[in-house]
């Protein structure tokens, strides 16, 4: 039975679109480094503030930093897992 894994298909869509436009901005990205490294950090910075914002928020969240530190090791120790697993599967 040939079931098709959507994760992979995921995947193989990300790449080609990646491989396609990959060649109209590398040229950008080599003629302007430092620019866009300054707009990496500028967009991690303001996606890190505005999910902070959201946090304090919600009041039990905020309440409880604790538990907020839980659950993010939690879902990092699960991601950990679920890489291991996926990579496991795939030398299959």
């Amino acid at each position: 039975m040939n079931i098709k894994d959507p994760i992979h298909s995921v995947e193989k869509i990300v790449k080609e679109v990646h491989d396609t436009t990959s060649k109209y901005t590398e040229p950008v990205l080599s003629r302007y480094p430092l620019v866009f490294s300054f707009l990496v950090v500028f967009g991690v910075g303001m996606t890190l503030k505005g999910f902070e914002r959201i946090i304090d928020q919600i009041p039990f969240l905020k309440e409880n930093p604790i538990l907020l530190l839980l659950t993010g090791l939690l879902v990092l120790t699960f991601t950990g897992s679920l890489y291991k697993w996926l990579n496991r599967e795939g030398r299959k």
